[in-house]
């Protein structure tokens, strides 16, 4: 299974609509390479999260980024609110085409940073999101990393200077107490609300 995260920001005063978009749109067929007749699916789970006017996916997918977002850009229900974000993107994007889709992976895409403790399948998620001083990224992320787990798992997500600490689990402990960890390197530390979070199960 790899996980990802997607990032991308919305206009300001525009959360409200975006939030409900992203929340309220049918659930993509989990079909594609690794899909029904051929193992697990191929998008496992997608969970959104949103801080002020940053909107964060995260996805943990059977393929690459680029083969999942070329099987979901071809679902109606994905055009649809595709179509209806666009308005409110602060970059226009089109996933219609390959290039289009390209150019959104190059700019989007959140590698995971480091990953700590373990966490049952489709445990709850929540995630809190730090703004690293410029350049400090990467200690932002090592920190968070190597924090102890108590409970459940973390991920770790980075782009550049932005980063995303993710938990999973009942009991695990809620990212956002962390910032004391990195304060002196982050401009920003904020938790996330969760938007949606789907789980697709395996058809046999």
């Amino acid at each position: 299974m790899n996980r990802y995260a997607l990032t991308f920001a919305v206009r300001p005063g525009a959360e409200g609509e975006v939030a409900a978009l992203l929340a309220g749109y049918a659930r993509p067929r989990p079909g594609g390479p690794g899909g029904p007749g051929g193992g697990p699916p191929m998008l496992a789970r997608t969970s959104v999260f949103m801080a002020g006017t940053t909107v964060v996916r995260v996805v943990d997918i059977t393929c690459s980024p680029a083969e999942a977002v070329r099987y979901l850009a071809q679902q109606p229900q994905i055009r649809a609110v595709e179509d209806a974000l666009r308005p409110f993107l602060v970059e226009d994007r089109d996933l219609s085409d390959e290039d289009g889709r390209r150019r959104f992976l190059a700019t989007a895409v959140m590698r995971v940073a480091g990953r700590g403790g373990a966490a049952e399948h489709g445990a709850p998620r929540q995630a809190a999101l730090y703004q690293a001083l410029p350049g400090m990224g990467g200690e932002v992320a090592r920190l968070l990393t190597a924090a102890p787990v108590a409970q459940g798992g973390v991920t770790v997500f980075r782009k550049r200077d932005l980063v995303v600490h993710m938990a999973e689990g009942a009991d695990a402990a809620p990212p956002v107490p962390l910032a004391g960890v990195v304060t002196p390197l982050v401009l920003l530390a904020r938790p996330m609300d969760l938007v949606t979070d789907r789980v697709v199960e395996a058809v046999s």
